[in-house]
């Protein structure tokens, strides 16, 4: 056996609920060969892919894996361990849209093995028309396809695997994939696993093909069938084509691409870089965006002005001790309105918008596979993009109470000042924040209870979308109704942790 070759032994398969997919089969996969894998829908194709991937959930309630994968001197017992020498290139490419072009390379080349910079050679030619800071939302489907290729080359598995790649595709471009797919391998001297239903365009491309049979529970080699090429349909064109630079004799070097805007290597980051990255992001887009800033801001203008009008016009003691009660009226409204009134509708507001934005998030994740393009690409997910928010959502709620209590109380004195136009301002604040600070600007014990709630209320909440966002997607349906149940749970948690925390400040 070869160094670079891949050995499974003995390897069986049993479903979740019962069912062997696989029983007691060898695979060996050689340097630099292309294996298709084909067989019935539903037979198991993917779940081979997904083991050598390590994404198969195995264990208790899950699937049951015996067998033992060997690669040059490491051995790993697949009933124990997970396999990560695959790197997989999904079938909906799986890109993190909120990065660019570069940042998917990048990001895929930082955590991988080594800590040397990454060299682009055999991924440049797939690059040579998209541009490094182009962003996935405005790139074709072809480029998107060609940017996956290119993430997992960078992540330097020993293997690649390709999940139904010309699904989808005319026979003209699924060729060209097959000889880049090819091209790449012979280059890398990696193998590569294709897992096919649509097998014609392929073959051609194929050094071996191997059938899993779901009567006999094992896999079959079987002689690729080239009299299936249909040759007339290769001679029209489409529209996405892969750059003749991609795609090269066996052997060959990678071709240096004229006036192209990739570099010959990627220097590496660290890790403490795209934890910033995503707390830099999350923070944007949940705490100091113009929008928020707007809707929080007006949602505590009109809370300022609401508790001041009502509260000296709408009362028990009409308009002759409205001038009598003026001073402790005026506590009282400044001591419920920052206590109370602000910091609840503070986080009524707050909750309600980032538990929206984090469903459909973490649900827009799911459904496209990022998380487990993710897992398999050996990035933390959890630690980089849940802890993100979760910092987000507790520092965040405390950073716009305090927006919120500034423009509410700047919204009560100039309604006061209305109210009252013979009146000093100096006389508003002597009052209002007669039970809100003490020796000055010294913050009294209570805002310490406040600044509790509103942070607490942030934590419950932002932990609340994200279990919900991680629920199973399967439609953009069910990102709506997690949206939906998000918003609901999360301001009821609110409410609850802030009438909880209002009836223990009275307590003590």
């Amino acid at each position: 056996m070869a160094s670079d070759d891949i050995l499974i032994e003995n390897l069986t398969i049993d479903r979740p609920g019962g069912g062997r997919v696989l029983n007691d089969t060898t695979l060996r996969i050689r340097a630099g060969e292309v294996v298709l894998l084909i067989g019935p829908s539903g037979g198991g194709k993917s779940t081979l892919v997904k083991l050598l991937g390590g994404l198969l959930e195995v264990g208790e309630g899950g699937w049951t894996v015996g067998g033992r994968l060997r690669h040059g001197d490491r051995g790993i017992d697949l009933a124990t361990e997970r396999s990560d020498i695959g790197g997989i290139v999904f079938q909906e490419h799986a890109l993190f849209d909120d990065l660019s072009a570069m940042e998917n390379l990048r990001i895929a080349a930082d955590h991988a093995p080594g800590r040397h910079p990454a060299p682009m050679g055999d991924a440049q030619g797939l690059l040579a028309d998209i541009g490094p800071d182009k962003r996935i939302a405005s790139c074709s489907g072809g480029q998107r396809q060609r940017l996956a290729i290119a993430r997992t080359v960078l992540a330097d598995r020993p293997v690649l695997l390709f999940d139904e790649p010309n699904s989808g595709l005319d026979v003209v471009s699924a060729r060209r994939l097959g000889e880049l797919i090819r091209g790449l391998c012979r280059g890398m001297g990696k193998p590569a696993l294709i897992v096919a239903h649509h097998v014609k365009d392929l073959l051609p491309i194929a050094d071996r093909v191997l059938l899993l049979d779901t009567r006999g529970r094992r896999l079959v080699e079987v002689p690729p069938d080239a009299d299936l090429v249909e040759a007339e349909l290769l001679k029209t064109d489409s529209g996405d084509a892969i750059p003749a630079a991609a795609i090269r004799p066996q052997g060959q070097p990678p071709a240096a691409v004229a006036g192209n805007p990739w570099p010959a290597t990627i220097r590496r980051r660290s890790r403490a870089h795209w934890f910033l990255r995503y707390l830099a992001e999350y923070f944007w887009a949940l705490c100091v965006s113009p929008l928020m800033l707007i809707y929080m801001g007006m949602g505590a203008l009109i809370m300022g002005f609401v508790s001041m009008w009502f509260g000296f016009n709408y009362n028990s003691f009409g308009g002759f001790l409205k001038s009598v009660l003026h001073d402790e009226t005026l506590t009282g409204v400044g001591l419920v309105q920052g206590t109370i009134a602000v910091p609840l509708i503070s986080s009524i507001l707050f909750v309600a918008r980032n538990n929206a934005i984090i469903a459909a998030d973490i649900g827009n994740r799911v459904l496209s596979s990022q998380f487990k393009a993710m897992e398999n690409l050996r990035i933390p997910a959890r630690g980089y993009i849940f802890t993100a928010i979760i910092l987000n959502m507790v520092v965040g709620s405390g950073l716009l109470l305090l927006v919120s209590l500034a423009v509410a109380s700047w919204g009560s004195m100039e309604t006061w000042h209305l109210l009252f136009p013979q009146q000093h301002r100096e006389l508003w604040q002597e009052h209002f924040f007669r039970k809100l600070l003490t020796e000055g600007l010294t913050p009294s014990p209570k805002m310490g209870w406040v600044l509790l709630k509103v942070a607490l209320s942030g934590l419950l909440a932002g932990a609340i979308a994200i279990a919900i966002g991680m629920g199973r997607k399967d439609s953009v349906i069910a990102i709506n109704t997690a949206i939906a149940q998000s918003i609901i749970a999360g301001v009821t948690v609110t409410l609850l942790v802030h009438a909880l925390v209002s009836v223990l400040t009275l307590t003590f």
